[in-house]
């Protein structure tokens, strides 16, 4: 039998999941858990797990928990409700062995634990290429995802309004946006910015160049 831990703060998804579960001959939910903090006895006590289905949007970041899954000797899945590829490589490179989001039917979930158990790996989400935008443009870029308007990004990074609003209009081009929010909306898809659990964004730092 594969055991399986659920760490997800949906309490109706967990339920659903672990009745999807529990139906197949070779699976068993061993425990649930909604958060990182329940989650931790769970692991240091010794539950056997071999699979820990995991939320990355977890309060206080669900990867946090990925060294306490590796040291309790299981592998983790981590589940998403917005599937993008950025997150993925971050959850892959923290030690995951699957991504997939949480559309995925129950078959693919059961498909990808029973992977994932069988020393495996697991991947929902498809690669996007990513756009390459300049120095400048990444800057601009930031600007808009923290919500400043062309004059206020021109203030900042100390260009002229009408080199600014190049930069913008550059960026729409390449992201195949038609506004300033459909932009940012597709920088996050293909990983150009993150948000933290808050909304905030947390793009990476880019190189200075001159415009």
């Amino acid at each position: 039998m594969v055991r399986v831990l659920l760490v997800d703060d949906h309490r109706s998804f967990t339920d659903l999941l672990t009745l999807g579960l529990s139906a197949e001959h070779d699976l068993v939910v061993a425990g649930v858990a909604h958060s990182v903090a329940d989650a931790r006895p769970l692991l240091a006590a010794g539950c056997a797990v071999d699979v820990v289905l995991l939320d990355v949007r977890l309060p206080g970041g669900g990867l946090s928990l990925l060294p306490a899954v590796h040291d309790a000797g299981a592998r983790a899945l981590v589940l998403t409700a917005h599937p993008r590829p950025a997150p993925a490589r971050e959850a892959l490179a923290a030690g995951a062995a699957g991504f997939l989001g949480k559309d995925t039917p129950l078959t693919g979930i059961v498909a990808a634990v029973r992977a994932v158990a069988a020393g495996g790996t697991a991947h929902g989400v498809p690669a996007v290429p990513t756009p390459h935008l300049t120095p400048r443009e990444a800057d601009v870029l930031s600007g808009l995802a923290h919500g400043r308007d062309a004059t206020r990004i021109a203030a900042g990074l100390g260009l002229s309004l009408h080199t600014v609003r190049d930069h913008v209009r550059a960026v729409l081009g390449k992201l195949g946006a038609r506004s300033q929010l459909e932009a940012v909306v597709e920088a996050e898809r293909v990983g150009l910015v993150a948000f933290d659990p808050e909304g905030e964004p947390a793009a990476p730092a880019r190189p200075h160049a001159q415009p």
